[in-house]
């Protein structure tokens, strides 16, 4: 039987907690204002300092092209985020074309961010971090409803805490 290729990324033991659908919006609505920035001074800037309008048309172009692929995989690149809770560690998985899969040991855990920015707060949502010694594991699970947040860093604390945890 040949294994498949989604093998390595598969729930360990328990199934896969989803981030909110509502951070779908919030990723669509990140990638319109980065695209028209960046985008909009390159086609502005292209006008007003050597006047031509096939460059400035086609860093225009590139723009709209460029954000309408990010709003068209928007809502599969939120989907391809998931998190696993188990006895002694949280197993985060994210990526499409570049997938990772994060385990992050309960008892490494030094601290535990619940951060939400304007946006998010706007959409009731927020990020949990797990912070650890290493610097290399960048577990972050963005998009959480604020109440799935909070609970989710009570819990990872409470874990953390558990007699036999750590070193």
């Amino acid at each position: 039987m040949a294994l498949s290729t989604d093998a390595p990324f598969a729930p360990p033991s328990s199934a896969w907690q989803r981030l909110s659908p509502r951070y779908i919006a919030v990723v669509r609505l990140g990638s319109l204002v980065s695209s028209v920035l960046f985008f909009g001074v390159l086609a502005v800037g292209s006008w007003l300092i050597f006047h031509l309008v096939w460059l400035t048309a086609a860093f225009a172009g590139v723009g709209l092209i460029w954000l309408g692929w990010r709003l068209s995989r928007a809502r599969r690149w939120v989907e391809s985020w998931g998190y696993a809770e188990r006895e002694s560690d949280l197993c985060v998985r994210k990526g499409l074309l570049w997938r990772e899969l994060i385990v992050v040991p309960i008892g490494r855990l030094q601290m535990v961010k619940v951060s939400s920015g304007p946006l998010l707060k706007a959409f009731g949502l927020a990020t949990v971090e797990l912070v650890t010694a290493s610097p290399q594991s960048d577990a972050k699970i963005p998009g959480l409803p604020s109440d799935a947040a909070v609970a989710l860093r009570d819990r990872l604390i409470d874990l953390s805490d558990a007699p036999g945890s750590g070193l």
